[in-house]
């Protein structure tokens, strides 16, 4: 199976090296195995889960820093547990609170004059989308930040040529150089405070591609480049297509915004896409998005999808999208790393993972290790911060239910009659107790008949000296 799934096409008509739908399955090298598990690291606090983030200081183990009713929570290493941040109040009744790392490298004295600091530090930056003062954390201390001058207000961040740069409603504001906490260039640098767009501003980016620094600005129809790498403020009125209107495909959820392998992942109002996919548009009248083979659950997406949350971690890409709920029930997964029949094969699209409600991913290394963290609203109710991509195939050592579905085989005599006789199912890498059904259904008619059910006990070998 090493094109993977393709849901997009009746499974009467798919060629060879597809299936037609899968879930909780990962596809490597043209076999199906049950996906990765996931690791419940704690239960967190009741209420709305708003979003979260890891924290990387410049020195130290990374924090995972979480937003539950506008309350903010800190979990340490080994994120076992949580505390509550007294004296910090954000809104209780947005869907989502914005993160934002940063590095502080000039520090704004009382006087106007700034210092450079020595041992420049990362901050975080955190935004209710523009209702109460925006919060920065050092890796100790979180303050608010209010003040004319200091940060402004908003929702969607970016970090880009060094400079913070906060969207609200449809104008971005651009922090001082090397001050994320500072904006007072304007108040002696001839010219307008912000940019303005179209529309609201749903989402900012760094263009990967582009090592000068470029900024991405999403509305809901548009995305707009602005040169973020003009360092100097005076020259933005000098420069040429400093701001423009790039594609006319926007991005619906600032969660969904991913690089993976020099190239910058959205979810649009038609579905997935990627940069360079969107820079068709310019030449062609459909946008072709990527998440065709997900058809059987695009089908069946909320309206609402401004909380679309995607990740990348290895060579997966994750989206997680609102299936049939409010919620993020489904995660799409895309493998960048199959085995290829030409250079101008896709790469496969897997299943979609279930079990969850990813509100929003993470990705760190942590020690040296490469880790995959999410917060999920769950089914039972709990908020809870998970790990995904544990080497066991367990969740929360209970096994997983996984399925795939073959295309039709009488693709080549559309309509001939035919009888079921057998099928050989051959499998690998086994592993304790494993159930096995199997059902076949004509490919044009008829319900799904169970034609085997089997338990396998493969034992483990104890690989330990002096046992046998």
């Amino acid at each position: 199976f090493v094109l993977g799934q393709n849901s997009s096409l009746d499974p009467v008509q798919l060629p060879g090296g597809f299936y037609a739908r899968g879930m909780n399955v990962v596809n490597r090298g043209g076999i199906v195995q049950c996906r990765p598990g996931y690791r419940c690291l704690t239960a967190l606090p009741d209420g709305l889960l708003q979003g979260f983030h890891v924290f990387k200081p410049k020195i130290g183990i990374p924090i995972v820093v979480v937003a539950v009713s506008g309350q903010l929570y800190v979990c340490e290493f080994p994120y076992g547990g949580w505390r509550h941040i007294e004296g910090i109040t954000m809104s209780s009744i947005v869907s989502q609170v914005f993160f934002q790392q940063v590095e502080q490298a000039v520090v704004s004295n009382e006087d106007g004059s700034i210092t450079f600091l020595s041992n420049p530090k990362n901050l975080l930056i955190i935004q209710d989308g523009g209702f109460s003062a925006g919060v920065s954390f050092d890796g100790t201390t979180f303050e608010a930040q209010r003040g004319i001058g200091k940060l402004p207000v908003g929702g969607p961040m970016a970090w880009v040529g060094d400079r913070l740069w906060v969207a609200r409603a449809s104008r971005v504001w651009a922090s001082d150089l090397g001050n994320p906490l500072a904006f007072v260039e304007t108040q002696y640098v001839s010219g307008a405070d912000s940019l303005v767009f179209s529309d609201t501003v749903t989402a900012l980016a760094t263009n990967p591609a582009v090592n000068t620094g470029q900024l991405f600005v999403f509305t809901n129809t548009t995305t707009s480049a602005v040169q973020a790498g003009v360092r100097a403020r005076l020259l933005w009125s000098q420069t040429t297509d400093f701001q423009k209107e790039i594609f006319k495909v926007g991005c619906v959820s600032q969660r969904s915004v991913t690089a993976q392998h020099g190239y910058l992942w959205w979810f649009s109002n038609y579905g997935l896409t990627s940069f360079d996919s969107a820079a068709q548009t310019n030449v062609t009248s459909s946008l072709p998005y990527q998440d065709d083979a997900m058809t059987d659950s695009k089908a069946r997406l909320a309206e609402d999808l401004s909380g679309v949350a995607c990740a990348v971690f290895e060579n997966y890409l994750l989206a997680s999208v609102p299936h049939a709920s409010n919620f993020n029930t489904h995660t799409w997964v895309l493998d960048q790393a199959p085995l290829k029949l030409g250079k101008n094969e896709p790469s496969a699209w897997n299943s979609f993972w279930t079990g969850t409600r990813p509100v929003q991913w993470a990705t760190e290394n942590i020690n040296g290790r490469n880790r995959c963290f999410y917060v999920s609203a769950d089914v039972d109710g709990v908020n809870r911060l998970w790990e995904a991509f544990i080497p066991e195939r367990l969740d929360e050592g209970c096994p997983i239910t996984w399925w795939m579905e073959t295309r039709a085989l009488n693709r080549d005599l559309p309509g001939k009659l035919k009888d079921f006789r057998y099928a050989d199912i051959f499998t690998t890498e086994l592993e304790g107790q494993v159930d096995v059904a199997v059902f076949w259904a004509g490919s044009y008619r008829g319900k799904y008949k169970r034609i085997l059910t089997k338990r396998i006990l493969a034992s483990t070998a104890p690989f330990q000296e002096g046992v046998e």
